[in-house]
């Protein structure tokens, strides 16, 4: 993630001074720098909203049993699960 060939964009942002501490503050003791911080915090919030997102979609899904037809993945699964055992 932090890799220097990854290219970047500049953002400013705006921050009330106690988070704008709080979060240089964390930065300081896990030695790193408040970008990294922001970085690893707007990450987290993606992959967050990504999972709900996902969670919806299958719970949507699932609420109609007739639209809901998983018996070819339940037997497809059941077929990788028991070829890695054979091996």
């Amino acid at each position: 993630m932090h890799e220097k060939t990854l290219r970047s964009k500049t953002l400013t942002v705006r921050l009330p001074s106690e988070l704008y501490a709080s979060a240089q503050a964390i930065a300081k003791k896990r030695s790193v720098s408040l970008n990294v911080v922001v970085q690893e915090s707007l990450t987290n919030t993606i992959r967050d909203a990504r999972e709900q997102y996902r969670f919806d979609e299958y719970t949507e899904l699932g609420t109609d049993s007739e639209m809901c037809d998983i018996e070819y993945a339940v037997h497809a699964q059941a077929e990788v699960m028991l070829g890695s055992e054979r091996e």
